[in-house]
């Protein structure tokens, strides 16, 4: 249930006074209003996100302020830096790209907790913060690299449009962004929203990792995708030059099983082999 008397619109400035009344009429709810934040995080966020997050890193400061970080051990001090500190910002950056200036910051105030460092007792940062945040098993600490973080984080949400095509959200961005093609081939366009920008910027971490599931082939390119497993970049070594073929399902005869004369007449050895290992699924398209 909506509470129609603590509810709130918020128009662009783009929006006549014609089209407010109307929705607000249909809505039935004439408070115009924007709060500050909501679920913790800011609401009015433009395509520049300076200084729009600068409360993170001052949060991170006064949280870190209160413990007596000189008097705990260097186990206790590693509980709390990120069993608390590094889930600060962890909402905000499944959402957002962070400036860099803003993980600095927050780096900052890590790393002298870490080394017991204060505004009146400056102490000695024996190692490089790259190297504390390496895993313990190649002699770091282990800790969070924030802006790797950061696009680890929105690369989860760029997955999220890619396994759930049929959401809400995905139908949105798909309808602004990317109509006239998928996820993994959308571009930046002009007047990108910063929640898109965001997103974008984890899909290059989706994308190193990411490989086609072929299914009827239709949607794989050949030769631009990635979709060989465990071979080179996932895509054939074998050079293009006047192939006609461009597409996996060329390479699929009738029956629904990889032509191998086909195959190994057009690529090396190496990559015919590697194609002919993948396995068809049954489903109606790549995934």
């Amino acid at each position: 249930m909506v509470n129609r008397e603590k509810s709130a619109i918020f128009f662009s400035k783009n929006c006549s006074d014609e089209a407010k009344e109307e929705v607000k009429s249909v809505l039935d709810i004439q408070k115009e209003a924007l709060a500050e934040k909501y679920l913790g995080l800011p609401t009015n966020v433009g395509r520049s996100t300076d200084g729009v997050f600068e409360y993170l890193p001052t949060r991170l400061k006064d949280l870190m302020g209160g413990w007596s970080g000189g008097e705990a051990s260097c186990a206790g001090r590693e509980v709390l830096l990120k069993s608390v500190a590094q889930a600060v910002p962890t909402y905000p950056m499944s959402c957002f790209l962070l400036p860099v200036t803003t993980c600095k910051k927050m780096r900052t105030s890590i790393s002298n907790f870490w080394w017991g460092s204060s505004a009146d007792n400056r102490h000695i940062h024996w190692q490089k913060w790259e190297h504390l945040t390496r895993p313990k098993v190649d002699g770091g600490m282990g800790f969070r690299d924030l802006r790797r973080f950061n696009l680890a984080m929105l690369g989860k949400q760029g997955w999220r449009l890619i396994a759930k095509p049929e959401s809400l959200c995905v139908r949105v961005l798909k309808g602004r962004y990317f109509h006239d093609s998928d996820f993994i081939h959308a571009t930046r366009k002009k007047h990108s929203s910063s929640t898109w920008q965001a997103i974008l910027a984890g899909s290059a971490v989706l994308k190193s990792g990411l490989i086609r599931r072929i299914a009827d082939g239709q949607a794989t390119d050949i030769w631009q995708d990635k979709w060989l497993p465990n071979h080179f970049q996932g895509r054939p070594i074998t050079p293009r030059d006047n192939q006609a073929v461009s597409r996996v399902a060329e390479l699929i005869s009738a029956s629904g099983q990889w032509n191998e004369s086909l195959v190994r007449e057009i690529f090396f050895p190496i990559d015919a082999e590697a194609i002919l290992t993948i396995p068809l699924g049954r489903a109606s398209g790549d995934f």
